[in-house]
């Protein structure tokens, strides 16, 4: 992503089938995005809106917009998604007696994942690959509204190993939140999970999501030096709306700050640190935590990540991977 000068950002609440266009006002937002079984969430405060359009925004009385979606990038580079979700709270409020505001808190996918509950049967014969589709397409029982794979997900499961065709010798039903039947089916074959934009995003533990790495460097948005820890590589960019939640990242080995015995302390061997924190040769890293922040009329625009080592010439890992600046 090499053009990475003029910021762009549109942000848009609405109902099923109108929306309202708030792209124009300042507005500065904070976004947490993770490979985690939990909604991820957005906090947004927007400035200067006029009364009958703050009324009109939130989730209870005469409010009539109640979902959220913020994109941002450059004019003349890439734009895509950084957040998708629901409006669960508002407040207002004045910064100075010139400059008022509304603060929004959203999440993504938490009212399938709080309340959906499902109710289906399989008969015997059926796969793991049935399996997982029937927790995650099964209309919710209480109405609560409905979930997708992601485009990548669904790849995955079609084009899924012999482990996940093979014939199960008894029926099974499926009754309950279908947060917790795709939780225990994820940990026993052996997949993460997570809501990404309202849709269900399923990655091998020790893979990626397909597509090109995303190349971090000094020349491609690198902001100071990433370092390994105990949690991970910590990795700070320019606002790159290409990073998403299990794809690949590279950065050089030569750019990371290594971890070492003294920061870990002298009782500590080297050697017993989890092979996934360390920066790697091939320098392939799987996002696992992005956190986006911008504002529309200030300096912030940033992407702070925590990613881990994988490797990419594994068996169960796509058989190729480009690189994208």
């Amino acid at each position: 992503m090499a053009n990475q000068f003029g910021r762009k950002a549109s942000l848009i609440v609405s109902t099923a089938t109108v929306g309202l266009d708030l792209s124009q006002m300042r507005f500065k937002f904070n976004t947490r995005n993770a490979d985690e079984q939990a909604p991820d969430t957005m906090y947004v405060r927007i400035y200067n809106l006029a009364p009958q359009t703050v009324a009109k925004i939130g989730t209870f009385g005469r409010a009539e917009f109640s979902t959220i979606t913020l994109q941002a990038g450059y004019e003349n580079g890439r734009v895509g998604i950084i957040f998708q979700g629901t409006i669960k709270q508002t407040a207002t409020g004045r910064e100075r007696n010139v400059d008022n505001y509304l603060d929004i808190w959203a999440a993504d996918g938490d009212d399938w994942y709080n309340f959906s509950c499902i109710s289906v049967s399989l008969a015997a014969g059926h796969t793991p690959q049935q399996v997982i589709s029937a927790i995650v397409n099964a209309p919710s029982i209480n109405g609560a509204p409905p979930i997708n794979f992601a485009q990548d997900a669904s790849g995955l499961i079609v084009g899924a190993g012999a482990g996940l065709k093979q014939a199960l010798s008894r029926g099974k039903v499926i009754f309950g939140m279908p947060r917790d039947y795709l939780r225990d089916w994820a940990n026993k074959y052996g997949y993460r999970w997570s809501i990404q934009n309202g849709e269900i995003v399923v990655v091998l533990i020790t893979g990626y999501r397909p597509g090109e790495a995303v190349v971090l460097s000094s020349t491609t948005g690198l902001i100071g030096i990433p370092e390994a820890t105990q949690d991970g590589v910590k990795v700070r960019a320019l606002l790159n709306p290409l990073i998403r939640i299990g794809c690949l990242v590279q950065i050089a080995q030569s750019d990371i700050n290594q971890i070492t015995q003294q920061q870990w302390g002298l009782s500590l061997n080297p050697k017993t640190v989890p092979t996934a924190t360390l920066a790697t040769a091939a320098g392939f890293y799987r996002v696992m935590v992005a956190e986006f922040s911008g504002d529309t009329r200030g300096n912030e625009w940033y992407v702070d990540l925590i990613c881990l080592a994988v490797d990419v010439t594994a068996p169960d890992q796509n058989d190729s991977v480009k690189s994208s600046g």
